[in-house]
């Protein structure tokens, strides 16, 4: 009899972890496509725009472009960083406060992508201030991303199921170097954006980003 009130303790025990896992899992979810909703309600036609014909039309189609290619971009990279995300907690059997204070520092950082899409896609004189609030969004839920996957897989293994993480550990390996990568490059950007003094040459210095994919292939190949 006492060994069957363990098992049975221990067996609720198992399904209140899975459900409170099963619950951080939905909350993400939620969060990423409350995210992504977000964004596509910026493309919109203004209520106070009339049209007499179709050109007036296209016309307004034409300014919502760079609406469209922001969004476009901003759900990608939200995409693979919610399938990054499904992969890593796949791995999971439990959780403890480290992991959710992580996992909520990450979607906090994603919270702020409506915004950034927002403000890429107007039109005005401080683009290059905007393009750097773009970028550090990116780099904070990028680098907090890191830190979650950092927890699972090497910090925390007790929280794992017991698998082969190779190829997560590979993954991990290569997304910290893109962000290493990234840092520097837009530090070399922004400091000779500071040394040029013609307004006219300035975007010359976004140059520096030519060689990222050549560099990042030939690295990543090293990475094992």
């Amino acid at each position: 009899m006492g060994h069957e009130k363990e098992d049975r303790e221990y067996l609720k025990d198992e399904i209140r972890r899975e459900f409170q896992l099963e619950r951080m899992v939905l909350f993400s979810d939620a969060v990423f496509a409350i995210v992504i909703t977000l964004m596509a309600i910026e493309i919109h036609i203004p209520e106070s725009v009339r049209f007499k014909n179709s050109e007036d039309l296209s016309h307004e189609l034409i300014m919502l472009l760079p609406n469209i290619i922001a969004y476009a971009a901003s759900f990608f990279y939200i995409g693979y960083t919610w399938y990054q995300h499904l992969q890593v907690f796949s791995l999971l059997k439990d959780y403890d406060k480290g992991l959710v204070i992580r996992n909520l520092v990450m979607l906090f950082f994603v919270g702020f992508f409506p915004f950034g899409a927002s403000i890429i896609a107007r039109p005005n004189n401080g683009m290059f201030l905007i393009i750097l609030i773009y970028f550090l969004i990116i780099i904070l839920s990028k680098g907090a991303q890191l830190v979650l996957h950092h927890y699972i897989l090497v910090k925390r293994p007790g929280l794992r199921i017991n698998s082969d993480i190779t190829d997560e550990l590979i993954s991990f390996k290569k997304s910290r170097f893109v962000m290493i990568m990234l840092l520097v490059m837009f530090a070399l950007v922004t400091t000779t954006t500071e040394l040029i003094e013609d307004p006219a040459m300035k975007a010359f210095a976004w140059w520096w980003f030519f060689p990222f994919p050549f560099l990042l292939k030939y690295f990543q190949k090293k990475i094992k």
